[in-house]
């Protein structure tokens, strides 16, 4: 079996009728001629007479009467093609099964390490592309040319091409971990009587386990996607969640690489849930004891939005049925590790409640397919950036391009607080984000950062969230990392809404100011109320006591 390399190339020609080709390489199957499902798409409508594809030393062209009605897939080998794609092209090059020949003439071959392949019409050249000269060539990259500029986004075999979409919702409630976290997810998982789709990084939460059976067993169909090969590996808690689950008839697949075939997305590490087609909840916890605390306990600081509109939950339903549709997914195969005991930390008094608004406008953010509308939105910040995050790398050309947006704004006058996580693996080597905190506290005056260290209140910062300009709010999954905007598959929200705003703002400066020993009443006025209450019943037992010696 040869090295696993895919090119995948989409030119956008002027020409009629047949205006883009795409070249794919992959070699699973390692044909000696070429990589068995290597293909081209010619898109555009009319008929192919006259047109071929060249690669320098062998030429294709199609059967008399070929006519493209707006794509013609051509593949080296049909059954290779399928083995990846689940379809069958409309042409092939070698003769692997009953799909249609096109005519070759010399030897034509897509090489991997280089190769140039052109475009032709009547023998004239209408466009020719070069590797790696134009395009830089590795395992499972595509590159993507649309009206004639590229695609910054670097594609993969297999991946989705969502597209940004603002809708706006009937209602959405917004709550935070550890304060209400638990009663809003059970309760959507409890309220659900037809179907519940979920994808999930990472779940060992017995207590939700639990709802979800019980979901299942009351006869609503419950399908489940995780990650199956987590940073880590998957915990044994996890495989007794899992196996618990399909014993209740839980649908339970996994994506994952298999042998020397990768995966679509380098993680699955998605945190959203739709139920019966219009309730979508989006997250930046998994469903663990510390992202979804029980009520009244410790946990992580997270937040978190339950979306109520048919047509958000259509789109994440479109997400989620791409993602489980691909050709790296297998069914979980049970085991015999039991369900995990119930956990729970330290007691703690909720300080936030849930919020509901209605007519809400709200883009879900997708990565890597819309994970750039997260730039965009910083690079729109006029007055204000409020950063929670765990962390923030550098990615491997030393520069975090999200967070050079953040300090262009802050260079334009715009106010930013960058608030991280410090527990000690953050924080342990020479360039984290203490470290950081550091640096961006140098920056300048209008920009500031701290670290939130665990405490009685919370476990760790895991929250992935930003407000800019008091009026947009960014709930995701997406960490300030290279791979999780472009490798990885992410879900978000960008929710457009000033009280939506007003809301995660005061969750923020609770958190940036270290109130955890005050109300969120007090929190919002700037000072604790029950010091006054105290004051007022000590003065009142002094009363007391002086009336009585009276």
């Amino acid at each position: 079996m040869k090295r696993l390399l895919v090119t995948f190339l989409l030119l956008s020609l002027c020409v009629s009728p047949v205006s883009a080709f795409v070249l794919a390489e992959f070699c699973p199957d390692g044909y000696a001629s070429g990589d068995g499902d290597e293909y081209f798409i010619l898109e555009g409508t009319g008929n192919l007479a006259g047109w071929t594809v060249s690669d320098g030393e062998g030429t294709l062209s199609f059967p008399a009467g070929s006519f493209s009605s707006g794509e013609i897939i051509v593949a080296r080998s049909a059954e290779a093609y399928n083995s990846i794609h689940g379809t069958f092209p409309d042409y092939e090059i070698l003769e692997s099964g009953t799909t249609p020949n096109v005519l070759q003439s010399g030897r034509f071959q897509m090489a991997n390490t280089g190769d140039d392949l052109s475009l032709l019409y009547n023998g004239k050249i209408v466009s020719t592309v070069s590797w790696p000269d134009e395009l830089a060539a590795s395992n499972g990259r595509v590159h993507v040319c649309l009206d004639g500029v590229w695609d910054e986004r670097i594609y993969k075999i297999g991946q989705s091409r969502f597209s940004p979409e603002t809708f706006t919702a009937d209602s959405v409630t917004l709550f935070v971990s550890p304060d209400a976290s638990y009663d809003i997810v059970t309760n959507v998982i409890r309220e659900s009587t037809d179907t519940l789709l979920i994808s999930m990084y990472e779940f060992t939460h017995p207590e939700i386990a639990r709802e979800i059976a019980a979901a299942a067993d009351r006869g609503v169909s419950v399908t489940l996607l995780l990650e199956g090969g987590p940073v880590g590996g998957m915990s044994d808690e996890q495989k007794g969640v899992m196996n618990y689950l399909t014993e209740h008839g839980v649908s339970v697949s996994m994506i994952e690489s298999e042998g020397n075939l990768p995966a679509r997305y380098r993680y699955l590490h998605t945190k959203y849930m739709v139920a019966d087609t219009y309730v979508t909840v989006v997250l930046s916890e998994n469903f663990k004891p510390s992202g979804i605390p029980l009520t009244g306990t410790k946990g992580n600081r997270g937040w978190g939005a339950v979306v109520y509109d048919t047509e958000i939950a259509d789109y994440f339903t479109d997400v989620f049925t791409a993602d489980i549709s691909g050709y790296d997914i297998y069914p979980y195969v049970p085991g015999t590790e039991p369900l995990p005991d119930s956990w729970s930390d330290e007691k703690i008094s909720p300080y936030f409640s849930s919020l509901t608004l209605y007519n809400v406008n709200i883009t879900p953010v997708i990565s890597p397919d819309t994970s750039s509308l997260v730039l965009d939105l910083i690079r729109s910040a006029e007055t204000s950036i409020d950063l929670q995050q765990a962390y923030i790398s550098p990615y491997p050309d030393g520069e975090n391009t999200w967070l050079a947006a953040v300090l262009d704004a802050a260079d334009r006058g715009v106010d930013v607080r960058v608030m991280l996580d410090g527990m000690y693996y953050n924080t342990e080597d020479e360039a984290d984000n203490n470290e950081l905190v550091a640096t961006l506290n140098r920056y300048g005056s209008t920009i500031s950062a701290k670290l939130i260290l665990p405490g009685d209140y919370l476990t760790k910062l895991h929250n992935k969230g930003m407000i800019v300009d008091g009026e947009y709010v960014l709930i995701s999954s997406i960490n300030w990392n290279y791979n999780s905007p472009n490798n990885n598959r992410e879900a978000g929200l960008i929710i457009q809404n000033p009280e939506a705003a007003e809301y995660y703002t005061a969750v923020f400066a609770y958190d940036w100011n270290g109130d955890f020993d005050k109300d969120p009443v007090s929190a919002g006025i700037g000072f604790d109320v029950r010091f006054i209450l105290a004051g007022g019943i000590v003065i009142l037992l002094a009363g007391i006591l002086i009336y009585r010696r009276r």
